[in-house]
């Protein structure tokens, strides 16, 4: 029986998706509000801030694909300690980690996730680390910058740039490694690093909206996250990930996508058509 955590987001449900699609019936979908999920799933509470909603949740599981928690990183690593604590000794986990999880890294994640990676290591388990969602990028950056022409970021000038990876691929990843109870690190990125002028050219042509790369340095980016009244976490998550971007930390292509799924992941643009 293979567990999914956070089977309201976007990750979790294309991994309920793809397992489905399959023909696998012996999902258990695990959320905080399961009244939430779809007909025809099979839905148990799972509040990260619960243990005992936990221990219950996980109950009978062989294998469980725990979508990382997000937020403030002391209140998501502290949920994973939850989530693994409450995990029988046995149950093979899939974790979602981050690509940029080096120990002289600034990335505001990245302890939290070392952390997590290492609660596992005595456990059956598949690190696969994600490149920066496209999903995300998008949602969060490109409405203001389409409507002004401007994609104004602090990505560095020139290579190697940021390998983006939809979160459909990544849906599509997990539930293979899930299916083989796969052991080891995985890389689940996209299948290019862009740069900032490639990101702008890539929304141009998929959306027929001109838009130019705006360099910007750290100093002044967290300066008009702070004028927007951005709290100092988030300034944090923020600024350090495109310091890794412009440290090359998020450059990692083409990744195993292809590898579990036999399908190559989305380019950029191609995620901006669809």
């Amino acid at each position: 029986m293979i567990g999914i955590t956070g089977a309201t987001g976007g990750v979790g449900s294309g991994v309920i998706r793809h397992l489905r699609a399959a023909g696998r019936d012996d999902l258990v979908a695990l959320a905080r509000r399961p009244e939430a999920l779809p007909p025809g799933v099979t839905a148990r509470r799972a509040d990260y801030d619960d243990p005992a909603s936990l221990a219950e949740a996980l109950r009978g599981l062989d294998t469980l694909v725990m979508v990382s928690s997000d937020g403030i990183a002391e209140t998501m690593a502290r949920h994973h300690r939850n989530v693994i604590a409450a995990c029988a000794p046995d149950v093979h986990i899939v974790y979602t980690s981050i690509i940029d999880i080096a120990p002289d890294t600034r990335f505001y994640y990245a302890p939290g996730h070392r952390e997590t990676e290492a609660l596992l290591a005595d456990r059956p388990h598949c690190l696969a680390r994600t490149g920066v969602f496209a999903d995300f990028f998008a949602d969060t950056w490109l409405e203001t910058a389409t409507a002004t022409g401007e994609l104004v970021l602090p990505l560095g000038d020139g290579a190697p740039g940021t390998s983006f990876v939809a979160r459909e691929d990544v849906s599509r990843a997990l539930a293979a490694a899930a299916t083989a109870r796969l052991e080891g690190v995985v890389d689940l990125t996209g299948p290019e690093a862009l740069t900032g002028d490639q990101i702008a050219a890539a929304v141009t042509a998929a959306l027929g909206k001109p838009l130019r790369y705006q360099p910007i340095d750290d100093a002044d980016y967290r300066a008009r996250l702070a004028a927007d009244g951005e709290p100092e976490w988030l300034i944090e998550a923020y600024a350090s990930m495109f310091r890794s971007v412009r440290e090359a930390r998020f450059a990692t292509a083409p990744g195993d996508v292809e590898r579990l799924t036999g399908t190559p992941p989305m380019t950029f643009a191609e995620y901006l058509r669809r």
